[in-house]
């Protein structure tokens, strides 16, 4: 039996072959920068011209979600990926027709870009990297550009900082800073888009580690005290706990994966679906 430590350990280790080969399904087969694919309801051009400057009442709202193997879809010991993005699309699709206020306007598009393994500073020095990073994505979406980001970072960082501090003394303002400046590099990208701060979920390794839980709890906070602070979000920023608690056995022991880190397939759905609603909120108040 692999221990936890060791277990984000070994992510670490193997996390730039997942990322070669889960970030390409995700990139290649669904999200193309330069050529964002289209789905069976909306064509989607990424063509720079005039009209990107002023995004269309009627056009489908973008929605970008990205973190690391939670966003991906990662659940072991399934080999396939399970993100929870078209949940998401889906569970917005069913409140925009059950919605009057909502029927005029096309559902939104959801894509998603998942890093198995990372870090949020890994993702913070990556973020013009043509292939993974944040900013650059963000702006190679245009026509119209994208409208609300959802962030899921630092569950990576919670496992690698506390299995390597024995002492746990941790400074959390410097753990979610990286975090906090992906948000800040879509803000910065383009003053109409919106960033969405999903909370760390718990996990096997918090329930054993009072100090993992703790980081957790810290990280959580400041994400939340970003978010409600106009004068450092411009009011462009949300946040949600994650939807569910972790749990071994009972009604959400089904969701969560026997390593007590990921999710089953089942657990990517309830994702999806448990932040659709706070989603919507957001989306409404998008102009």
């Amino acid at each position: 039996m692999i221990s936890l430590v060791s277990l984000f350990a070994s992510i670490m280790l193997i996390s730039s072959a997942r990322v070669g080969r889960s970030s390409a399904f995700c990139l290649s087969s669904i999200f193309r920068i330069h050529t964002l694919r289209s789905n069976f309801r909306h064509p989607m051009s990424t063509t720079n011209n005039s009209s990107n400057k002023t995004k269309s009442k009627t056009a489908p709202k973008r929605i970008l979600c990205y973190g690391d193997s939670l966003t991906a879809g990662t659940s072991p010991p399934l080999n396939g990926l399970f993100p929870y993005g078209p949940h998401l699309e889906n569970e917005l699709q069913n409140l925009m027709t059950s919605s009057s206020s909502s029927s005029s306007l096309l559902p939104p598009v959801v894509r998603w870009r998942g890093l198995p393994g990372w870090t949020s500073s890994a993702m913070e020095e990556y973020m013009d990297d043509s292939t993974v990073g944040l900013r650059s994505a963000v702006r190679g979406i245009s026509n119209p550009s994208l409208s609300l980001v959802i962030i899921l970072a630092g569950t990576n960082d919670v496992g690698m900082l506390t299995s390597s501090e024995p002492s746990g003394v941790f400074d959390v303002k410097k753990a979610v800073e990286p975090i906090l400046n992906l948000h800040r590099a879509c803000l910065e990208c383009d003053s109409s888009i919106c960033t969405l701060a999903v909370g760390i979920p718990g996990s096997a390794w918090q329930e054993r580690n009072e100090n993992a839980r703790m980081l957790c709890r810290g990280i959580n906070e400041a994400l939340r005290n970003f978010a409600s602070d106009a004068s450092r979000s411009f009011g462009r920023v949300s946040y949600v706990d994650f939807p569910f608690e972790f749990e071994r056995g009972g009604g959400n022991g089904r969701k969560w994966c026997g390593d007590g880190l990921h999710l089953t397939p089942e657990g990517y759905e309830a994702f999806g679906r448990g932040i659709a609603s706070t989603v919507m909120k957001v989306l409404e108040r998008i102009e």
